[in-house]
C-alpha cells in the first residue's frame, strides 16, 4: 500500500525517533561494557564502587545530552546473594530537566527496593540481536516519571557474564507532540508490534490499550511499530 505524503512524513519521523534512540541505547551499553571490562574481575559487585558509579554517571549524562527524544537514561543491575551477603538491586538513573539533568532519588533501603526487581521487567529480561534494542511499552513508569513511557533497552555483558541493562526512556507525550503535525487530517493509530497503542488521532483508541484492528488496515510496519489507517 502506497502511503500518502503526510503519512510518509509521519513514518519517517517515527523512524527517526526510534533509530536515534536505539543507536543511543546501543552506544550507552557499549560504553558501559568497555568501562566494565577495564575493572578487575567480572562481578556485578563493582557497581557498588564509587569510582564505577562515577563512570556510569558520566556515560548516562552524555547519552541524555546527545539524544534529542529521550526523557531519562540509566543502567540497572542485580547483584546476586552470596553466603556472605544478601542480594542487591542497583539502578543508576538520570532524567532531563529544563535546566539540565538530575538523578532520580532511589536511595531506599533494600527491603523497599526489592519492589524494583528488574528481573521481572520486560525491558530487563529481553536480549535483542546485536546492534539493536528491545523497546518495551507503552507502559506507565511508576518508578521514575509516572507517565506513559517507551523504554529502549540493551543488555551489557563482560567476559560472557550478564552485568545489567542500559536503557533510555521516551515519553509518549513527547512522541505525540512530534507526530501530531503530520497526522492532524488523518485517522491513524500507531502501536508497538504487540498492537498496544502509543499514538492515535481517534479519541476512541486510547494510549495503552490493545488495538482490536477490526475496521482498521495496517499500512506500515517497521522493526518496532505498526501503523493502521481507516
Amino acid at each position: 500500500m502506497r502511503l500518502p505524503d503526510a503519512l510518509r512524513a509521519m513514518t519517517d519521523k517515527i523512524e527517526d525517533i526510534t533509530r536515534s534512540t536505539v543507536e543511543a541505547t546501543v552506544a550507552l551499553a557499549r560504553e558501559i561494557q568497555h568501562s566494565v571490562a577495564e575493572q578487575p574481575g567480572s562481578s556485578t559487585d563493582m557497581f557498588l564502587l564509587p569510582s564505577v558509579k562515577t563512570v556510569l554517571q558520566q556515560h548516562i549524562k552524555t547519552s541524555l545530552s546527545q539524544t534529542p527524544y529521550c526523557s531519562g537514561a540509566g543502567f540497572a543491575s542485580h547483584i546476586a546473594s552470596t553466603p556472605a551477603s544478601q542480594e542487591f538491586w542497583v539502578l543508576e538513573w538520570w532524567y532531563k530537566r529544563a535546566d539540565g539533568v538530575e538523578q532520580v532519588n532511589l536511595e531506599l533501603d533494600q527491603a523497599t527496593q526489592q519492589r524494583l526487581d528488574f528481573r521481572t521487567f520486560e525491558w530487563f529480561r529481553h536480549s535483542p540481536p546485536d546492534g539493536q534494542a528491545y523497546i518495551h511499552g507503552p507502559y506507565v513508569d511508576y518508578i521514575c516519571n509516572t507517565s506513559y513511557t517507551l523504554t529502549s533497552a540493551v543488555p551489557v555483558y563482560s567476559k560472557g557474564q550478564f552485568m545489567g541493562v542500559a536503557a533510555i526512556d521516551m515519553l509518549v507525550s513527547r512522541i505525540e507532540d512530534e507526530l501530531l503535525p503530520y497526522a492532524r487530517q488523518q485517522r491513524v493509530v500507531l502501536t508497538n508490534l504487540d498492537k498496544r497503542i502509543f499514538f492515535s488521532t481517534w479519541p476512541r483508541y486510547r494510549v495503552g490499550d490493545l488495538l482490536d484492528t477490526g475496521e482498521l488496515q495496517q499500512c506500515y510496519q517497521s522493526d518496532y511499530f505498526r501503523l493502521y489507517q481507516l
